[in-house]
């Protein structure tokens, strides 16, 4: 197998995260890592030469920066002191926030497994006095020194609560350093909003919506919350909504959970499947079927070790995981393409369609080696009986068309083999991305100063390609006026960061994967970055495009304004 190198700044984030052990080195992680993953495969009685053949391949793989586990699967696989916890990125924690004494052991539980928290506070009177209490928990927690990952909690509230107005303003009237805040909104409240009607509260108050969206616009520029979440929207492309409702989603809302469920994340850093003479497909398709396959060893891992019994009955019911990319803009440069144009959004559904579809195909394949996920044997209340797959995915892509959609669901009714109900979403890729030197997410390059691994090649083969001898020099000028877009360069276009691109066209990318009419099961992590002289209504446009075209989520970040967010984990 090929040495784990890590670049100096991603050394720097695997001992500071703790994620390598006390007096372990990077190597040593590696090993332990690629290890742990495939020894689990013995309880299936997998042959020993498929085990060892894809196990190759991870670790080539993992070794070049083209793939990654989620970082705390990084941090707890294979370590003794970590034998009895799960591996998972996110949890909806399965409690009763009333019952405080009795909440904080078991949040507390989840918490030490380095998992990022979703809560939803819609079933409670006081949703406000919850979340500071639950902040305050985070704090405390966090004072102890205990912990490898930092604390971030999502926490949302319906838009019919009676104390909607409140809960708005929450992070603009008081400090929450480990919570982002979202609301959660339906097609009705956003009808009556657009058509300036009124809107009725669960205790029957009636509110002029478009008032109430207008606050939640005005918060959002002062601070950055709240966040939009439409959950009714996330359970539509939930297949077994009627058996496990969505409640709330981890910290950057990339995806629903229903309460007590978990999700293993890993990801895919897109930048190393750029060939000059075109992406690598099957280089690119084998790395999709090895990850689902470690995902789901990594869920296997994990059922000896939640917690609560509702999270180990979830992940027998579902074994849903989260195959999420790094590296677009990265790849986007390999290319010349500016991220804000319709080709850039057309190769972006092309190549993300493939990694769904092989994640699929993947999936069948382990149902039919290791069994299929509960959710599987029940027909009612299942949707995979009744078209949706072939429903969802019904428009295709040039690489992966709508027949192939069709054909797949059809094979997966007819021998009701799927080993996760769902296999793809897009979480933000914080510390993974740095690990595999890549722009984080589907983010766009974020500024000309903040380059490492890929990013910094590409740039540097862009100018290369483009400007010749005066590489460095324009590279020079860029770096001094914070901008490409000044320099006399070919293709500038292509370097645009994030705050010059449109936030328009920062939803338009999020809505070509994942809108109506996406190539991905799941939601996006997505920062609408703004300049710092973006208004209110400037949000509140933003708001009711990302509703237009059928995001699932949507929150925006000012430029200069002063919060203290949850770190992207």
């Amino acid at each position: 197998m090929k040495e784990y190198q890590p670049t100096p700044y991603a050394l720097s984030v695997l001992q500071k995260g703790r994620i390598l052990a006390p007096e372990e080195t990077p190597q040593q992680m590696f090993d332990r890592v690629v290890a742990s993953l495939f020894a689990v495969e013995s309880v299936w009685n997998t042959d020993p030469a498929i085990t060892v053949s894809n196990q190759r391949l991870f670790a080539d793989l993992m070794a070049d920066k083209a793939v990654s586990p989620g970082t705390p699967t990084l941090t707890n696989v294979g370590r003794p002191e970590y034998s009895q916890a799960a591996l998972s990125s996110c949890v909806v924690i399965p409690v009763d926030l009333r019952q405080k004494d009795e909440a904080a052991i078991k949040i507390r539980s989840y918490y030490r497994q380095n998992m990022g928290s979703g809560f939803d506070f819609t079933p409670y009177e006081d949703p406000i006095g919850i979340l500071t209490w639950l902040n305050d928990f985070s704090a405390a927690e966090t004072a102890t020194g205990e912990y490898d990952r930092y604390i971030g909690n999502m926490g949302n509230l319906a838009v019919f609560h009676p104390q909607i107005r409140e809960f708005i303003k929450a992070k603009k009237e008081r400090s929450l350093p480990h919570f982002n805040i979202s609301v959660d909104v339906n097609e009705e409240f956003m009808d009556a909003a657009n058509q300036g009607k009124p809107y009725r509260l669960a205790d029957g108050t009636e509110i002029n919506a478009s008032e109430l969206l207008w606050q939640m616009a005005e918060c959002a520029q002062n601070n950055g919350d709240p966040g939009i979440i439409y959950l009714d929207r996330m359970n539509r492309d939930n297949p077994i909504a009627e058996l496990s409702p969505y409640t709330s989603t981890p910290p950057c809302s990339e995806m629903g959970l229903a309460s007590g469920e978990t999700c293993q994340f890993g990801y895919i850093n897109l930048a190393k499947f750029a060939a000059p003479e075109g992406i690598s497909w099957d280089k690119l398709t084998d790395a999709t079927m090895v990850m689902t396959r470690i995902l789901d060893n990594a869920i296997q891992i994990s059922c000896g070790g939640y917690p609560d019994p509702e999270s180990l009955r979830l992940a027998n019911l579902k074994r849903k995981i989260g195959i999420g990319v790094c590296g677009l803009a990265d790849m986007f440069l390999a290319y010349d393409l500016p991220y804000d144009s319709e080709e850039a959004r057309q190769f972006a559904r092309n190549v993300l369609s493939v990694i769904n579809y092989s994640s699929k195909l993947a999936s069948v394949a382990l149902a039919e080696e290791r069994g299929s996920c509960g959710a599987m044997t029940t027909v009612v209340g299942n949707r995979y009986y009744d078209g949706f797959l072939e429903s969802k995915y019904s428009g295709g892509t040039e690489l992966v068309s709508g027949e192939m959609w069709r054909k797949l669901g059809q094979r997966i009714r007819n021998t009701r083999m799927l080993r996760n109900i769902l296999t793809t979403s897009l979480p933000p890729t914080g510390r993974a991305s740095i690990l595999m030197g890549a722009v984080s997410g589907i983010e766009p390059i974020f500024g000309v100063s903040t380059w490492n691994g890929d990013t910094r090649t590409c740039i540097k083969r862009f100018l290369e390609h483009h400007a010749n001898d005066r590489s460095e020099e324009l590279l020079a000028q860029a770096i001094t006026e914070g901008s490409f877009q000044g320099v006399d360069l070919e293709g500038r276009e292509c370097l645009k960061t994030a705050t010059e691109i449109s936030p328009f066209d920062h939803i338009r990318m999020v809505g070509a994967l994942v809108g109506k009419g996406g190539v991905y099961d799941e939601a996006a992590s997505k920062t609408i970055n703004l300049p710092r002289n973006a208004t209110p209504r400037d949000v509140l446009d933003i708001f009711l495009f990302a509703h237009e075209l059928g995001l699932k989520n949507i929150s925006v970040y000012r430029d200069g304004a002063h919060i203290n967010q949850p770190q992207k984990l």
